[in-house]
């Protein structure tokens, strides 16, 4: 009787009321969604997996097939194309010989970082198998004992080298660490150099394709877990960053329902990430 006199407040109140009761049912929902989702996209990861380590195998054939082969001659590597008559390496190497640690007298020459130091190597040398450079302690370096002398290698391009030794430009602008891993804005290309006493061939500054894996601290739990409980009103989607579909979410309760069990799925499959592009922790 008194929502009838209330007229349109009453029918208003009442409708509100339905929506918060399919808002409440599919939030229950959620829990039992996430469960589901988790177990479909943990099958499909590991038939993935077999499916990737397939392909490497058969990439790793290739490679082995071609190493035979003489690798092309590029632009850059003008300089090596005489294998017979050493070269410096890596081939962009300029010494500082002004560093303090080049200009200790009682350090002996062969010691010497490649700072302080020019090196010669032959281009000719077995690919993979440990080769000597011929090294010369520059003019202007203070050290003692023979300024020449051999430092052993291993034979490889600067590129090519162990990654641990490699240290690269962060993430571009632009850069997403989420989404699928054959878009273009999941890869980067960093400006790369070798650990600074790294003897190989080439040069030792490249261009690399890496894939973007930073971080900003945001969890994957906290926000499944948000997700399900307090999804309907927009809260995963504020805590991620996505404040405009937080905001929509929570004035069109949860999408009547439909919009928070989706981003259950989204969520708890790490298809939705951070706005910022990076990963959760």
């Amino acid at each position: 009787m008194r929502l009838g006199r209330l007229g349109g407040l009453g029918q208003l109140w009442q409708t509100l009321r339905k929506l918060a009761s399919i808002m409440l049912v599919c939030q229950l929902l959620s829990p039992l969604v996430a469960f589901v989702a988790l177990c479909v996209a943990s099958t499909a990861s590991i038939s993935t997996q077999t499916v990737d380590t397939t392909m490497d195998m058969q990439e790793q054939v290739q490679i082995l097939s071609t190493t035979t082969s003489p690798a092309p001659v590029t632009a850059d590597d003008s300089c090596c194309l005489d294998d017979t008559i050493p070269h410096s390496c890596p081939n962009d190497h300029i010494p500082t010989p002004l560093h303090p640690q080049c200009q200790d007298p009682s350090v002996s020459c062969s010691t010497l970082s490649l700072s302080c130091i020019s090196c010669n190597c032959s281009y000719s040398c077995k690919y993979g198998a440990t080769s000597n450079a011929s090294c010369t302690a520059h003019p202007k370096a203070k050290c003692e004992g023979a300024r020449n002398f051999t430092r052993q290698f291993l034979c490889s391009y600067c590129y090519l080298t162990d990654e641990e030794t490699h240290r690269c430009s962060t993430r571009d602008i632009g850069c997403r660490s989420v989404g699928s891993p054959t878009s273009k804005s999941h890869w980067y290309i960093a400006n790369c150099t070798t650990r600074e006493d790294t003897i190989c061939l080439g040069k030792q500054v490249f261009s690399k394709k890496m894939e973007c894996n930073w971080t900003e601290g945001c969890s994957w739990k906290t926000a499944l877990i948000l997700s399900v409980s307090l999804g309907g009103f927009g809260a995963d989607r504020f805590y991620l960053g996505h404040w405009q579909e937080g905001i929509g979410k929570l004035f069109s309760f949860g999408g009547l329902g439909v919009w928070t069990l989706v981003d259950v799925v989204l969520v708890s499959t790490g298809y939705i990430g951070p706005a910022d592009g990076s990963l959760y922790i």
